[in-house]
Parts: C-alpha cells; structure tokens; sequence
C-alpha cells in the first residue's frame, strides 16, 4: 500500500518507506467553532430549503451533495497531507588526527625514519583494522597544528608532509569540541609527537586540563618517535628585550637543550657578524636536558645589530638547524651623555646649561673652571664647583661614555695636560661629537692653535693673539645652506626665513677663523669686505664638530622673551645642534630603510632610499650601490638611480634568515655608507625543542580514560576500544498538501452547480 501511494504521487521507493496522514493546521479550535456553530446553522438551512421539495429521490439528492460539499469544507479547514518518510541510521564518530608540523619531519635514530614515517607506516600495516572500524563507526580524519583541517581518508596518506609551524593542542581540542557539539563523538585517536610550543616541556596546562576534565570519550595517543638514543643539541631560547643601550651593559638568559650528549663542556659562541663578542663554556651532564646560561656583553656601535648564538654540531645529532640562533636587537641611546666645561660664569653659559639641564633626553655634567672678583654671578653658588677637576677620569676613563663635549669660553692649559687633547681627537674620530663656543678664552685666546683640539674644529685658528671683539651684529644665513638640519627653526621655508631675520641682535664674536675647505659655514658676519664665520660644521673621521663663534646666543631666548617673544627658538636652534652632532637619522645625507622590520617568508621587502646633496638639497640621480648580506655571504643587489627627489626604491623576495643591507653613494665629494637589517622568518620553533612530550601525550590519555603507546612497526590500532551506544535514527520527509489543490476546489463548485441545478427544476430559487 505505501508502495503504491508513494508511486501514485511520482516519488521514488528508494528514497521514502513510510506514508502517514497528517494536518497541517496545529490549532484545531477553530474547527471545533465551525462544527458547534456553523454546522447547525447550516443544517437548520439545508432542511428549511427542502421542506417544499416533494420528490424522495430529488430531497435525498439534494442532501447528498450538501453533505459532500460541508465534509469538503471541513476537510480543506483541516488541512490534511500525506507524510512520506524515510527512516536510516547514522554511525557514531571517531575523530583521527595527525600531527602535520614541522617537528614531525626529524628523524629517528637508528631508524632513519621520521616520526610522521611511523605514522604513515601505522596506517598502512592498518588497513583491516582501520576498515573493521569504518564498518562500525564514522572515521573522520584530520590534520592538526594549531588548529583542526579536515581531509578524506582517501587523500590521507598523500598529504602527510608535516610543513605547519606549530602544535596547540588547546586550540586543538577546543575547535574539535565545538566541531562534535552536536554529533555521537565515540572516541579520538592522536597521532603526535606531543611537541606543543605553547607549554613548556614535560607540563600540560591548566586551560588544556580543562578542556579534557569535562570530554566524554576516549582519547587514545599515538606517539610518534621516542627520545630514547635521541641525540641533540640546541639553541633553545633566547631571552631578551630587542633593543640595548649603546655601552650599556646588555643581559641576555639563553637556554640550551641536551639530549644523550653524555658529560662535556659546550662552547657557547656570541657574534655581531663574523665577530665574536664572548665564548662561554657550558657545563653539559647526562641526565639534564636544559641549561640556563646567562651572558652580558656591551655594544658599541648604534643601529639595527643580527647577533647569532651559536654551540658545535656534533655527530649523530637528530637535529642540525637548531644549533644556531638567530636574533635582531636595535642598540639605541637611552640618553645623550653630554660633558660641558665652561671656563667662566656669564649669561650665555647659564641659559645653555638650563636649556641642557631640561632637556628630557640629557644627561648632563658640566664644570665651571673659574670663579673671581671680577665675574658675573648670574650663576648661583650652588652650579660652582670647588672639588679638584677630576682630569683623568673625564678624559681617560669616562671619556667614551659620553657622547658630546662642550667647551665653552674654557682655557685648557691650567686643568688638561696636552696629551689628553689627543684623546678628545680619537673620541671625535671614533665617531663623538665635539663643539667650541666663542669667548675671550675659546679658540685662540684659549691656546687650541696648532693641538689635536684644532684639527677636529672645522675651522684653521691661525695666529692672531686677539681673538675676540665686542661688536654688535645681525647674524647672515648662507642661502646655499638654508635646508641644513641645524638651520630649520620652522618648517616651511618662509616662515623659516622670517624667525631668522626676526632673531635679536648679538654680541661679541671671535675672529681670526677660516673655514676648512670641506666644512660648512651655516652662518656668518659681515663687516665691510670681511666675512666672519659664526656658525660653522664639520666631519672628523666617524664624528662631528661644530663652532660657535660668539658667546651671546641667550639673547636669542633672554630679549625675545623680553620683547614679549618666546624663547622656543632658542631651544629649538639647541635641540636641531645636538641632533645633527650626534648624527640621528633624520640628519644624514643618505638615508635607508624597510617599510618593516620582520617578514614572513615569500614576502615581499620594500626598500626606500634618500640621497641629499652636502648642501641638504635633493640628489636627483644619484647612483646608489645596495648590497645584501645573509649568513651566506654578501649578494649584490643592483645599483638604483635616485628621481628628482633624491629618492628611490628597490623590492626583492629574500628567503628565510637575517639580513643587512648596505647602501653606498658618493654625494659631492663625499662617500655614504649607510646600514640596515631586517628578518625573513620561516618558522623553525619546533626545531629549538625537538623533544617527543611524552608526558603530555601520556596525560592527555589518562585523563580521558584512553590508551597511550609508542608507535612502532608491531602497533595493533584495532586494540583501540570505543563504545558504540543506540544507534541513533534520522528521518527525512516530505509532505504532500491533499487540500490545497484544484480538485477539492473543483468538485465542491460541482456539488453546488448541481445543488442549484436541482432546486430550479423543482421550482425553487
């Protein structure tokens, strides 16, 4: 019969086996309404209206279709329709997941086989097992790092090249949880060498303890490799903050692991480059595996550093990769060392000294030298020293701890023996930052003619006993150096030019002076057909010096302010000075850079370069030489032409490692040579800590009532129990509306044409 019914309404035995009658309306209140109420009224009418038909066999017609055509009514008010279902079961599930990291891919000794191998050879020697399983359960399989990718069984053995970067068994288990929240998870079984970065070896945490507190079935773990005859050394971590201080002590913690390397001391090598900073020797026993080493070293140098710790390769080790690290640290000043030695208090050296003093970055130390009868006290009692000057200490000692000197209006010949002058030119040349400014007592009134002083000044003294004179005078701007760095009071060239003009007038400046023929006079007097150079630069070697030639620049904040000014350009026109002498960034010919510091492997660098004239004014058409340079060896990139903005760029795909780069280009007479380094990552964590986790595999079993086994040639994974409860039921239906079609529709209009039909011909209306 349901066979027929379901044919009869053209859908296919296979798919429905069972038919029931079913209303569709689910509120029947209604219809018992139309029946209390409706049904006798219409009744009382149906027999009124034949009361005067006289023929039998008319009246029992005429009834007869009303009561076809109210059972008609009812039933559409009913709303009846056919059920067809089909009934089947569904499995319970079992999930298999495999470990597809990179850890996967080491070696087991003596095999020769990786742990994913052993996974591969499992399913293999399996197959009945696995196929017993499938005709009981749902096998669903997948492949895990820190997250959960299904696959098919079929595409299974294909895909196990381990090629992930990590393993969270967290993230893991809680995607899997959300997965079956909904579905008959009997079971898991795990296969995995247990290398979760995310605990520390031989731990599992809370939050993972958590998740398999509250799971309902068994997870049975797998362990693929062992660590028994496992041989390695590694790197493990490194422990620091990225970024040091220039002739700071740096503090790092590094960890090594040892794996069956019996009782030896390992040498642990640091170094910038091919320089070796420090070795250290470790103390490796049998029987520990981690070795907390802690190492200082000092850099010297600023910028972007590629440090590399590294210990042996021994024989037989499992893993190679790992016994070298890699890491990036930025060596920046944590503050400006500044020594400044006055040779008498006066007005100008107290405003600069305030504006020193304040400066958030400074750290200032400053002496003045000499107090008499006849001196200015603008300086109170407590800015003046009375202890012996400390000669060796600042000059000997102490001296490459600074990173700017300062003589202002400062005689050295009764507190600096003339061989310590030669140690302030090897700290300049070395890469320090050195500046005169005028006075009675500076330059040649001073007695720095023909000493190591005057070949880092960039001016010659020449022999003129008198060196200062007392004028009043307005300070000139060389036009053809009006974008340098030390100039730039404002940032857009008029108003630029209009704060200097509106400067005050100074007094008193040093004469006598000349230019060396490659430095830069920013600034200068004129007087009739003299020129006096007041503001000059130069290069000495690695560093930089700068004069003076007047010691009254504190008019610039003391009359502007007095003027109801501001003395912000003041302390601007120091800040751009110090800035430029210590050779930031921003105030190089030749700058270089990445649009980031770290890269993923495949991505693409972007480089940016910017070449300025020695006037500061944009090199268009520079030739720019770049070379990089990895663990392998220097590669020259190509050699890229400044656009007339002085700028260029270069992209390139790197592969993974540390990398600087170099970029050289003559600017006028001067060669520029500039450095930085950037990181292309390929994920190696795994390899720092090659160990199999036993314990967490084992623990992950345990809890969740599981077994645990290491896998090998002999493993049986048909000893995996799961339960198999009730089998669960699904039905799928259709339904089919008896009511809402035409015919039902159709035969009561014909019930009630012949209704009618009848009555007219017994003479009724």
């Amino acid at each position: 019969m349901n066979k027929t019914l379901i044919e009869l309404f053209g859908l296919d035995p296979e798919k429905f086996n069972e038919v029931n009658l079913t209303l569709a309306t689910k509120d029947l209140t209604s219809t018992w309404v139309f029946l209390l109420f409706v049904f006798p009224l219409a009744a009382w009418f149906f027999w009124t209206s034949l009361k005067r038909i006289h023929l039998p066999l008319r009246k029992t017609f005429i009834i007869t279709l009303r009561i076809f055509s109210l059972l008609m009514v009812i039933f559409i008010f009913l709303q009846p329709e056919l059920e067809f279902k089909k009934k089947h079961t569904l499995k319970n599930r079992i999930a298999v997941l495999v470990d597809e990291t990179k850890s996967m891919s080491i070696k087991v000794f003596p095999s020769e086989q990786s742990r994913i191998d052993f996974v591969r050879r499992a399913f293999e020697k399996n197959q009945d097992a696995l196929e017993s399983l499938t005709n009981i359960f749902q096998l669903d399989y997948y492949l895990i790092s820190d997250q959960i990718e299904s696959i098919s069984s079929i595409g299974l053995d294909g895909r196990l090249s381990p090629k992930k970067i990590n393993t969270d068994f967290e993230a893991v288990f809680s995607d899997l949880k959300k997965q079956y929240d909904d579905k008959s998870l009997q079971g898991v079984m795990l296969f995995s060498d247990g290398a979760d970065l995310t605990v520390k070896p031989e731990t599992i945490s809370s939050e993972l303890l958590t998740i398999l507190a509250s799971w309902n079935s068994p997870i049975h773990s797998f362990q693929a490799g062992s660590n028994h005859m496992f041989k390695d050394l590694a790197i493990e971590e490194i422990d620091s903050a990225g970024f040091g201080f220039i002739h700071q002590p740096i503090s790092l913690t590094v960890t090594i692991g040892a794996s069956n390397m019996g009782n030896r001391n390992i040498p642990l090598v640091l170094k910038d480059g091919d320089k070796i900073l420090l070795s250290r020797l470790v103390e490796v026993r049998e029987g520990e595996s981690s070795y907390p080493v802690k190492i200082e070293f000092t850099p010297s140098v600023l910028g972007k550093h590629i440090y590399s710790l590294s210990v042996p390769l021994f024989a037989g080790e499992s893993v190679a990769i790992n016994n070298r690290k890699d890491f990036q640290m930025k060596v920046i000043r944590d503050r400006i060392r500044v020594l400044h030695l006055n040779g008498r208090p006066s007005w100008d050296s107290r405003f600069l000294r305030e504006v020193l003093a304040n400066h958030p970055k400074i750290d200032l130390l400053s002496f003045f030298i000499l107090r008499t009868l006849d001196d200015d006290v603008a300086s109170p009692t407590s800015e003046l020293s009375l202890i012996p000057f400390p000669t060796n200490l600042l000059f000997s000692d102490y001296l490459n701890s600074f990173d700017l000197i300062l003589f202002q209006n400062f005689s050295y010949k009764p507190f600096i023996d003339k061989g310590y002058l030669t140690n302030i030119k090897n700290f300049v040349e070395n890469g320090g930052a050195f500046v005169m400014i005028g006075g009675k007592l500076s330059f040649q009134g001073g007695g720095y003619a023909q000493t190591d002083i005057e070949e880092i000044l960039p001016v010659n003294l020449g022999g003129s006993l008198q060196s200062f004179e007392n004028e009043s005078f307005n300070l000139e701007l060389e036009r053809n150096l009006s974008r340098h760095p030390i100039l730039q009071l404002e940032k857009e060239s008029v108003a630029n030019s209009s704060a200097w003009e509106n400067l005050p007038k100074l007094n008193g400046l040093n004469v006598g002076l000349k230019p060396r023929k490659n430095s830069n006079t920013l600034a200068s007097f004129t007087r009739g057909s003299n020129k006096y150079p007041l503001i000059v630069t130069g290069l000495f070697g690695q560093g930089r010096s700068l004069i003076l030639a007047t010691d009254s620049l504190w008019n610039w904040n003391f009359r502007q302010v007095g003027e109801g000014g501001s003395g912000r350009y003041y302390h601007r026109f120091w800040n751009n000075l110090i800035n430029w002498l210590i050779d930031e960034p921003q105030t190089r010919l030749l700058r270089l850079e990445t649009h980031k510091e770290h890269y993923e492997e495949g991505e693409e660098v972007l480089l940016r370069v910017s070449v300025l004239k020695s006037n500061y004014d944009p090199y268009p058409g520079a030739q720019v030489r770049l070379t990089l340079k990895a663990r392998s060896g220097d590669t020259k990139l190509k050699t890229i032409s400044t656009n007339e903005n002085g700028e260029a760029s270069h992209r390139f795909t790197p592969e993974e490692g540390f990398y600087t780069i170099k970029a050289e280009t003559d600017s006028g007479k001067l060669k520029l040579e500039e450095k930085t380094g950037f990181s292309v990552f390929s994920e190696t964590a795994e390899f720092q800590k090659p160990r199999v986790n036993e314990t967490l595999l084992r623990r992950i079993a345990e809890i969740t009532g599981g077994n645990y086994e290491v896998l090998t040639n002999k493993t049986d994974l048909s000893k995996a129990n799961f339960e198999n409860p009730k089998v669960e039921t699904k039905t799928s239906s259709k339904h089919i509306p008896l009511w809402n079609n035409w015919w039902i529709y159709g035969l009561i209009l014909i019930f009630l044409s012949l209704d009618w039909f009848t009555r007219r011909k017994s003479g009724l209306s």
